[in-house]
């Protein structure tokens, strides 16, 4: 696993995500008979990757010799909050802890970042992806403005937060 700190790598984590997406969007056919428009949002992220990046962002890769089997993105929110995004391990990889060294990366990195929350966002029906969030602490939130699901969309998803520390003015 690696900490991405430039664009060096900007194509292969574009053909990653574009894995992801197609992934996410079949998932989502299947379920709920929705569909994103993956072009849009592929060329939102890799345009805005410095969002992803330090000093406030976070983008960790798992690599196997030369290819990139797993990805998880964290980006700032709000002064005091992050979101993760785009938690994906290639097929071939899952169900070797992959997934879960990659989320607890990038939860240890908004802790080392100074956020006092994470928020996430997920498909209701993704059981073994909320398992691991909630084996990290997660707890189920309402919606936040900053979603990136659309507002028509949002019944279709669950809101996980984590309290790194406590708000302001509270005891330590």
């Amino acid at each position: 696993m690696q900490r991405v700190v430039d664009r060096s790598i900007q194509d292969q984590i574009g053909h990653l995500e574009t894995e992801y997406f197609r992934w996410v969007n079949a998932e989502l056919e299947a379920e709920f008979g929705i569909c994103l428009d993956i072009e849009v949002m592929i060329a939102r992220d890799l345009s805005e990757l410095e969002i992803y990046l330090p000093p406030r962002g976070a983008l960790f890769v798992a690599v196997d010799g030369v290819d990139l089997v797993g990805m998880i993105f964290l980006a700032p929110i709000r002064d005091d909050t992050a979101q993760i995004r785009r938690m994906y391990v290639r097929a071939s990889r899952r169900r070797q802890g992959l997934g879960g060294t990659l989320f607890g990366a990038v939860v240890a990195a908004a802790r080392d970042l100074g956020y006092a929350r994470v928020l996430l966002e997920s498909p209701r029906s993704w059981a073994g992806a909320h398992a691991v969030y909630q084996a990290h602490g997660f707890e189920r939130v309402t919606a936040y403005p900053e979603s990136e699901v659309p507002e028509h969309l949002r019944h279709y998803w669950i809101y996980l937060g984590l309290e790194l520390r406590p708000p302001r003015g509270e005891n330590q």
